[in-house]
């Protein structure tokens, strides 16, 4: 049984999560006026089952497939019609919030790819969507929700693609007025259909490529196959070079495969089968979200049409990239929420939603689904009325909303980020007449801000710069949102350069740990440096802190650092810190190091944490 002021950290966690799986379906998962096509000389000629097609196969395809590329040797003209099956889910897992379903996007549909013409090692292709449906989780057809319907609607008009003859996609042509999350969509769908093509001569191979999520590495390997006139590539992706949204990539972990089934006969992909999964760090308030993708494509019927050579400006459309970076994502389905919220919310009163919060606080035992239900009305109640926020900063100010029920409602106008949400939080931290308790809320309510306001930063600057009771926490939250910070400070520098600047006052003052923590929270790119200033330090307390802040880290040198270092420690608290941290990555040497722990460290409890990370990890 959690106390009252236990669930709040929860809460919290909660606002976090929300957030995040609607930035993360989006991005991994994101039509009109149509595309011009090349026009048609003669009507299809042939509608030939695939099958018939893999068995006998025609001659003068055969020829061209061999002479030009291969596997994806098609000549202009070819139509290859898939049926394509395609689920996706996301799971959200954070330390105070346990797992938590992130969305899921399930389709069928069929694409028909054609051949529009080729220039050198470059094809341009035409992709057309037919009969696509959406599925719940119950695998029922769902109708009527309107960022599906947004989604198929993208998918009315074809999308041109221009391959590479290695089978890597140099460009996308959309047609005009997609947004972010329209495009996005159509590459992710698209991408099942596009896969290295195999190299004559050459057994195992590596690739650099690009989805919606980013750039990757992969290794390809050419399978034995039965049949001589069939190439079968498996394709293992390794790690990702560069996220979309990130500077450097975040901590990560790929799993699964993928596999497809090239006719050269056909001289083309006659089937394409992906089981791929994604672990993936989220440095806001620690999340993790972890992905798992199954789709199937089928060649079900190939065919040909005879058509002129497609004019330069379909070549020049074809130049979308093949990752999302860049894309604006998330408006669409944001604007649908916030009237599905707007709806739901009619005819309900301020009184109404902190009534409620305070009845559900006030029981012994509060089911969290349900307490956090109350929390995701009141902020979306906060976001939609915009007098709401200060109305809950004026009972707080006069103690008719307090405790728990203050923290709660501190909550909701983090998560909801407006700027009078913001202006509140700023006036309840700097009431020094308001509990502590009241005012370390509003604190940590500022985590959940995605663009913090100079006015808040200043705040927790100045706090973070006094030996005041709330330093510590107040310095903790500015690392976590100097890197989200908008428009500079007052005096014109970024919250990072004031946090890095605070070092000596914090080492003076004793606080040189809670400072190393606070930099791990920003990860700027000196943490590293910063790091191996203190990682010997003579306090234990701040060696631990030292290990704790390369968590964010991606750059392979920390697996080093941890391991000389922090396993090397003759405080067991120090080596617990450099364990968790270990026990995030992925290299073997990281792994190698939680092995010797589990086996050799003097600590029995650190050999159970050492073998509980392996087992889990």
């Amino acid at each position: 049984m959690h106390s009252h002021r236990s669930r709040l950290p929860l809460l919290f966690a909660g606002a976090g999560l929300a957030a995040a799986a609607a930035f993360v379906v989006t991005c991994c998962w994101s039509g009109g006026l149509a595309v011009p096509l090349p026009a048609v000389v003669d009507a299809p000629a042939l509608a030939t089952p695939a099958a018939d097609l893999v068995a006998r196969g025609t001659g003068d395809q055969r020829s061209d497939a061999q002479g030009l590329h291969g596997a994806l040797g098609a000549p202009a003209g070819s139509t290859f019609r898939y049926r394509l099956v395609d689920r996706s889910d996301f799971t959200f897992v954070s330390p105070e919030a346990g797992t938590h379903p992130g969305g899921r996007l399930h389709l069928e549909c069929e694409v028909t790819t054609t051949v529009l013409d080729r220039r050198g090692d470059e094809t341009l292709l035409r992709e057309q969507f037919a009969a696509l449906r959406f599925f719940g989780s119950d695998g029922r057809e769902v109708a009527g929700d309107p960022v599906q319907q947004q989604l198929a609607a993208a998918a009315v008009a074809p999308v041109l693609v221009r391959l590479e003859a290695t089978g890597k996609v140099l460009g996308y042509g959309f047609a005009d007025g997609l947004d972010g999350d329209q495009r996005n969509f159509l590459r992710g769908v698209l991408g099942v259909l596009h896969f290295p093509a195999p190299i004559d001569g050459v057994a195992v191979w590596s690739i650099t490529d690009s989805d919606t999520t980013g750039d990757y590495t992969a290794r390809c390997e050419l399978l034995p196959s039965a049949d001589a006139e069939q190439r079968h590539v498996r394709r293992t992706r390794e790690r990702y070079q560069h996220v979309a949204g990130h500077d450097e990539p975040p901590l990560h972990e790929l799993r699964g495969r993928g596999e497809a089934v090239f006719s050269l006969r056909q001289g083309w992909i006659v089937s394409t089968s992906l089981d791929e999964g994604m672990s993936l760090q989220l440095p806001l308030l620690d999340l993790r979200v972890d992905s798992q993708r199954k789709a199937d494509a089928v060649l079900v019927e190939a065919g040909h049409v005879r058509l002129e050579p497609a004019p330069a400006a379909d070549w020049e459309r074809a130049t979308a990239p093949a990752t999302g970076a860049g894309e604006r994502i998330g408006g669409f389905a944001a604007t649908n929420q916030r009237e599905a919220w707007r709806q739901r919310l009619a005819g309900v009163t301020l009184d109404q939603l902190l009534r409620e919060l305070q009845d559900l606080l006030a029981q012994a035992d509060t089911d969290r689904e349900v307490l956090d239900g109350a929390f995701q009305r009141l902020q979306w109640f906060v976001r939609l009325d915009e007098t709401a926020a200060a109305e809950i900063g004026q009972r707080i100010v006069l103690r008719e909303l307090h405790g728990d029920a203050a923290g709660v409602a501190l909550s909701s106008l983090g998560a909801a980020g407006t700027d009078a949400a913001q202006a509140v939080l700023v006036q309840v931290r700097a009431d020094r007449s308001l509990a502590a308790e009241v005012r370390q809320a509003a604190t940590i309510s500022a985590l959940q801000l995605e663009t913090p306001s100079p006015a808040l930063v200043d705040g927790l600057l100045r706090d973070a710069q006094e030996p005041v009771e709330a330093s510590g926490s107040a310095m903790l939250v500015l690392g976590a949102l100097a890197p989200r910070q908008g428009a500079p400070l007052a005096d014109g520098r970024s919250a990072l350069e004031s946090l890095l600047a605070l070092e000596p006052a914090a080492a003076a003052r004793g606080e040189l740990a809670t400072w190393l923590l606070a930099v791990g929270n920003a990860a700027p790119p000196q943490t590293v440096a910063i790091v191996r200033r203190h990682v010997d330090h003579s306090d234990p307390a701040v060696r631990a802190a030292a290990c704790v802040a390369l968590r964010r880290i991606a750059d392979p040198i920390v697996v080093g650092l941890l391991v000389e270092h922090g396993l090397a420690d003759a405080a067991a608290d120090v080596r617990l810190e450099a364990l968790l941290v270990l026990g995030r990555r992925r290299e073997p040497a990281a792994r190698a190091a939680l092995q010797q722990i589990a086996q050799t460290d003097p600590d029995e409890q650190l050999r159970r944490r050492a073998q509980d990370l392996l087992q889990n990890g």
